[in-house]
């Protein structure tokens, strides 16, 4: 039986093949259904539905200049270093939004299921060097969000190793990661009826992934910023075939060390020094890295050169 994997602007996902796509539409509400959806057995080839792409309805205009996303008429920022913790300038109207203060925290922060935290645009780390892309735990993270829980106006100071996990129906609004390390933000546990939301907010320096979507359901991002990376979206692709949706809005990209995996049809996306849109890999479930197939539109890579802007 074949598997599929695709890839999108530094999103990665593996996904078994599955029949077509059902007809698009908006994402459903945040049901209260808990558990991780059972291993797919689908009965013949096909591609994982996904539904079309919903532009972001607000949030600011974002241009490109000399590498670095620029949103108009905002003022000059530095982001740090996710490997040594410096400052990295960014150029005029780019960058992370101000803090309000610092704070470091000995253990991971738990916000509880259902309850919502407002960081009031505070700085959160855990104190510790980035140990790179060696797989970290959920001790190691920053936050960690229980089913249906909301984090708001947080950003993430390069200090960490985890950023912010997610146990399923998350919903992040305003999340800033001044400097990624092993990834940004991972969904750990969600059901197939479930669906985590970020709404603005953007990550810098990612060597490697920003989002990780390891669960099932569906992940929907809308007036997101990313900046040096290597992937923005990465859902397991040689491990359990889960069934999953990854829906984009308008987002911005800028200086990608590498093209992403992920099965998303339409996007309204400015690039920037982006070498490749969409790959389509064949996935597995033996933990060996998917095999790539093919770069640009295809079936599996549902997209057309008139959704990219520069």
């Amino acid at each position: 039986m074949q598997h599929f994997a695709v890839a999108l602007l530094a999103l990665a996902i593996g996904v078994k093949a599955l029949p077509s796509p059902p007809p698009s539409g908006s994402l459903p509400p945040f049901p209260s259904v808990s558990g991780v959806e059972p291993p797919i057995n689908p009965p013949g080839p096909g591609i994982v539905p996904t539904g079309i792409l919903q532009p972001f309805p607000s949030g600011p205009v974002f241009s490109n200049a000399t590498g670095i996303i620029k949103a108009r008429n905002a003022s000059s920022e530095t982001a740090p270093s996710a490997t040594t913790g410096s400052p990295k300038t960014a150029v005029a109207g780019g960058g992370l939004p101000a803090s309000s203060g610092t704070s470091v925290l000995s253990a991971v922060k738990t916000i509880a299921a259902g309850e919502s935290f407002d960081g009031g645009m505070m700085m959160y780390d855990r104190g510790v060097s980035c140990t790179g892309q060696t797989e970290g735990g959920g001790k190691d993270a920053v936050f960690v969000l229980e089913k249906g829980a909301s984090i708001s106006n947080v950003i993430i100071g390069p200090r960490q190793i985890e950023g912010i996990h997610c146990n399923g129906g998350c919903s992040l609004s305003n999340v800033w990661w001044s400097a990624v390390c092993e990834d940004a933000f991972t969904i750990k546990k969600q059901s197939a009826s479930e669906t985590t939301k970020i709404a603005g907010g953007g990550a810098y320096g990612a060597t490697d992934k920003v989002l990780q979507h390891n669960a099932a359901g569906t992940l929907s991002v809308s007036g997101f910023t990313a900046d040096d990376f290597g992937k923005l979206y990465h859902s397991c692709g040689h491990q359990q075939q889960l069934r999953r949706h990854c829906d984009f809005g308008t987002f911005s990209v800028a200086t990608p060390y590498a093209v992403t995996e992920s099965d998303i049809p339409h996007a309204n996306i400015v690039a920037s020094d982006v070498s490749e849109i969409c790959v389509e890999y064949k996935g597995n479930d033996t933990g060996d890295e998917p095999e790539k197939i093919s770069s640009g539109p295809s079936d599996a890579c549902i997209y057309s050169e008139s959704d990219i802007s520069a």
